[in-house]
């Protein structure tokens, strides 16, 4: 059973410059379905579209974003809703914290260097709740902390006093309070060293044991994505170009852009010289005409210079978008 349904999302970044409307289009014409209750990873290097895809999924849309066509809906066990459709912040804010929550990059820019932990906790809480004994919100915070493990010695520290690997415990611990149904963290381990990000993943699998959640995950760390995801989408140039299993993304993959991504993991005993895919990812403002990746690959064909290849079908719940693929069929 499917918790969000994602069809034909079209996200862009407007900007002027030299009287000229330029735009970034940043997802460009996405579908994917996210299962109930499972971990759903997206990778793919810097620049392709991972975290604008991200908030719009989740509805946090500002300017210079905005969303040209396209629909995002959540099924949750009592009510469907379109994510889109809430035009108003107020609207949308009544659906985060409680059904939705996001752990954004970052930890340091999140939390305020100026207040004490404990009051981040009070703003979410009060936002929702509306507890007034402040004992029962004290007993409900530091049972949350109990169960991810964090001291309640924590509440009386300011960020800039916590490492950083704590401030982003903090930050995960922040986001699950109130026990959403569907969480999106967005590079949840970026900047941390090796030991932290293990502490980190664990404490996202514990959650999402312990709460049912559903997670939406991006980051550029496909070891990440392997050690903690069900399945696994890869995004190049705005567009998803193949979904599998983790299984099967990492033993069985399809499209030229999957497989040179995995050809440039290390490997242990190793000491070859690792390839990676050469040049770098298309500007969003211009991008290739064809398959947005014809110009970096070994394989491209003149068909892939004029063509944009659609996901298919490669297998049960594998999906790739190239051209090499439906020849195979």
């Amino acid at each position: 059973m499917s918790i969000i349904d994602v069809k034909e999302l079209k996200a862009y970044y407007s900007t002027e410059k030299y009287g000229r409307i330029y735009r970034v289009r940043a997802v460009d014409g996405v579908s994917f379905q996210v299962h109930k209750n499972e971990i759903f990873g997206i990778a793919g290097e810097s620049g392709c579209g991972k975290s604008t895809l991200l908030k719009a999924v989740s509805g946090l849309i500002k300017p210079p974003l905005e969303i040209m066509e396209g629909e995002v809906v959540y099924n949750f066990d009592d009510i469907r809703l379109d994510i889109l459709s809430l035009k108003e912040d107020k609207q949308r804010r009544k659906v985060r914290g409680v059904r939705i929550s996001h752990v954004p990059q970052g930890s340091m820019s999140v939390l305020n260097p100026v207040r004490r932990i404990k009051k981040s906790f009070h703003d979410i809480v009060d936002a929702h709740l509306k507890i007034e004994d402040r004992t029962l919100f004290d007993d409900m915070v530091k049972k949350h902390l109990d169960a991810l493990g964090l001291d309640w010695s924590v509440m009386h520290a300011f960020p800039h006093q916590l490492s950083g690997g704590m401030r982003q415990r903090i930050t995960i611990a922040l986001a699950t309070i109130l026990k959403p149904d569907i969480i999106f963290a967005d590079e949840p381990t970026t900047a941390l060293d090796v030991v932290v990000q293990r502490g980190v993943v664990q404490l996202i699998k514990k959650i999402k044991k312990e709460q049912q959640n559903t997670l939406i995950m991006v980051t550029h760390d496909l070891a990440i994505h392997a050690n903690l995801c069900d399945r696994l989408a890869i995004m190049y140039a705005g567009k998803i170009v193949e979904e599998a299993d983790v299984d099967i993304m990492f033993n069985q993959p399809k499209h030229p852009y999957t497989l040179m991504l995995l050809k440039s993991l290390p490997k242990l005993g190793d000491k070859s010289n690792r390839v990676s895919a050469p040049g770098a990812p298309p500007s969003l403002i211009h991008v290739p005409s064809g398959c947005r990746f014809h110009p970096r690959c070994p394989e491209a064909m003149e068909r892939c210079r004029k063509e944009n290849p659609e996901l298919i079908e490669a297998g049960k719940g594998h999906r790739v978008a190239c051209f090499l693929e439906e020849g195979s069929k």
